[in-house]
């Protein structure tokens, strides 16, 4: 499907582009710069509904770590509660798998730029793993992730390494009728991405209000263009419906109107994404927690 490699290829340059100015704002010395993905505009231009989907997400940077990044800029401390690693190789089936991966890349990018160099090595040996077990060795070797560890102290090389393993999984897994799988890795890297940032944000402290509404307009654009890209596969295959279901109380809280019923309605009417509350920030959290915990289920 042309749609989610264009949705992939320019979500992977926006990811650098924003981790790059961020890493920039950090106090930490050294300047990077930004990092440009390539990719074949020729195949794009042949719909324009692709090009003008891809401007969106490029102005939108909708990024599966993005909000991470926000808790990284904030000053907060490392977060000690990413996906363990030893849980790769207890993922059975290929929706796991996928999922997962998306998961682990983004807590290996968390935790490099925390320079958490004992952790990055064990999720380069979790991402081994899942590309064994999803087959994409021809697209990812061993020499590329092993570059990941490697390059934990430049980070603009480690970035690039990680954007072009993302582009690489997500590229393949488009492939042979494996759509559904590279969705199901952006969609768990975005919840991995939410659950990081919503975990650390106390909502009940007021100080915290900006940030709360920070957090979910930032990541927002990048659900709606992910649900509808959900919505748009060709072939919807069971285990889609069922990951469109697990979903559909975020499309809910985020305005969607959708035929796949939300597991539960909003608690208020008037809590809704136009009017983000303490108790829309605690609806979100809650439900994101506890998908996040039903993914890295083993």
């Amino acid at each position: 499907m042309r749609f989610i490699r264009s949705f992939i290829f320019v979500i992977v340059s926006a990811l650098c582009v924003f981790l790059c100015h961020s890493c920039n704002s950090c106090n930490r010395t050294g300047a990077i710069e930004n990092i440009t993905i390539s990719f074949d505009m020729a195949d794009l231009a042949a719909d324009s509904f692709y090009i003008n989907m891809g401007s969106k997400l490029l102005y939108a940077l909708p990024t599966p770590i993005e909000a991470s990044m926000l808790v990284k800029n904030w000053g907060i401390p490392y977060p000690e509660l990413l996906n363990d690693p030893v849980n790769a190789s207890k993922y059975l089936t290929k929706k796991k798998m996928a999922v997962n991966l998306g998961v682990y890349i983004t807590d290996i990018i968390c935790a490099g730029l925390y320079e958490q160099s004992q952790t990055v090595f064990q999720y380069k040996q979790a991402l081994q793993a899942l590309v064994e077990g999803l087959n994409l060795q021809s697209a990812i070797d061993q020499e590329m992730i092993q570059k990941v560890e490697e390059n934990i102290n430049d980070k603009k090389e480690f970035l690039k390494i990680i954007s072009d393993i993302y582009v690489s999984s997500t590229g393949f897994l488009s492939e042979d009728d494996r759509d559904f799988y590279a969705l199901a890795m952006l969609t768990g890297g975005w919840v991995e991405g939410m659950y990081i940032a919503t975990s650390m944000i106390d909502e009940n402290d007021a100080s915290n209000e900006d940030k709360m509404k920070q957090i979910i307009t930032d990541n927002k654009l990048a659900f709606d263009l992910l649900w509808q890209a959900l919505g748009e596969m060709d072939v919807i295959p069971e285990e889609a419906l069922y990951l469109m279901l697990d979903m559909s109380y975020i499309a809910h809280l985020f305005g969607h109107q959708t035929l796949i019923s939300a597991s539960a309605p909003p608690r208020d009417p008037n809590n809704n994404i136009d009017n983000i509350t303490t108790n829309f920030f605690a609806d979100l959290k809650s439900y994101i927690q506890q998908l996040r915990q039903q993914f890295v289920k083993k």
